[in-house]
């Protein structure tokens, strides 16, 4: 089967479906009942098929949205996480119902971003994810062409269009942030950015911290953003030295990047290899044993100190690397995080 009748086919609702099967076994009873002939059995199934094959580039046609209802705005966020949260924001909260989201299904703080912004980039990424990380195995099969999806509904956005980009102070939305305006850099729209760490900060001055990832927030307080924050157009030469971080960014072939002292820093994989044994110390003296310890509680406590963007999948990654590089010892199958245990290797055996 070719690979575009499976993308056709997985587009399909419950209606469609139904529908197709329908037909087909009705025109299979008329072979049995009628002098309708096998000839035009598979002439109308054929012409079923592009029926369906014209559904389906209507609907992915990114143009379409415009086309059929007022858009006033586009927003670009680099998760679903983020972009649930604001979608809600927008339409439950704020009612606002003319502004159109667009998100990347991505961490890009982890993995390789050589040349993202090319076809043989994205190729690299899936690879890596694919070979290094625990990962949806639909979610690595469909990457290239979710890839291309945004990339398709970035390009159709209309030049007047304005353009709110949502990130926050961390190694993947500023990593994230820099892609999207370098995808945007032949597009005149007038482009706002809105930083939702600092903006959160300037609003609710909460003593104890700020969220420095716009997914940690909540719809309410997203609301809140979005109407204080002062609107403010990047400017040309902003936007040209944002574009040029990218280019730079993406020459590296670094797989981890972390946000430090307002800049992103390429750092080596083993960047928290440090943290990950520290963390499994700790979680051994508060339990006062040197047993085994389920790998999910020491993922999360790392992550809860990294004070960083880069996902369990990828402290997994390095977990795994830890056991086979012999410091750490391991019980059960590490083919997901709650399959095995880790604790420290006994130098003596």
């Amino acid at each position: 089967m070719k690979l575009d009748t499976v993308k056709m086919m997985k587009s399909l609702n419950e209606e469609d479906v139904y529908v197709f099967m329908r037909n087909v076994l009705l025109r299979l009873d008329f072979l049995d009942t009628t002098e309708y002939t096998e000839e035009q059995f598979i002439t109308d199934i054929r012409n079923l098929k592009k029926g369906y094959w014209k559904i389906y580039e209507h609907r992915t046609n990114p143009l379409r949205e415009y086309e059929e209802k007022q858009i006033d705005k586009v927003h670009i966020v680099f998760d679903l996480s983020s972009y649930g949260t604001l979608k809600t924001a927008l339409l439950d909260v704020l009612a606002v119902e003319n502004e159109k989201l667009i998100t990347f299904s991505d961490t890009f703080s982890i993995g390789p971003i050589w040349r993202l912004h090319t076809e043989e980039g994205v190729k690299n990424r899936k690879d890596w994810l694919f070979y290094n990380l625990n990962v949806d195995e639909e979610y690595v099969d469909d990457y290239n062409e979710k890839f291309a999806k945004v990339w398709a509904q970035i390009d159709a956005i209309p030049d007047e269009m304005p353009i709110t980009i949502w990130y926050g102070d961390n190694g993947h939305e500023q990593t994230g942030l820099r892609l999207a305006l370098y995808l945007l850099k032949e597009k005149p729209n007038p482009i706002m950015v809105i930083n939702t760490t600092k903006e959160y900060e300037n609003i609710f001055k909460r003593i104890e911290g700020y969220p420095f990832q716009t997914a940690e927030i909540t719809q309410e307080k997203l609301a809140a953003i979005y109407q204080e924050t002062a609107v403010k157009l990047l400017t040309a030469e902003q936007r040209k030295g944002l574009e040029d971080e990218w280019l730079a960014l993406s020459e590296s072939a670094k797989k981890l990047r972390i946000w430090k002292n307002d800049l992103i820093h390429s750092v080596s994989e083993d960047y928290f290899d440090d943290l990950i044994i520290q963390s499994l110390e700790y979680l051994h003296g508060e339990l006062g044993s040197n047993d085994f310890i389920k790998s999910a509680r020491l993922i999360g406590e790392v992550i809860g100190r990294s004070l960083q963007v880069v996902g369990d999948g990828y402290i997994e990654h390095r977990v795994r690397a830890l056991i086979v590089n012999g410091v750490f010892e391991i019980k059960g199958v590490p083919k997901a995080m709650r399959f095995y245990e880790v604790k420290f290797r006994d130098p003596n055996k």
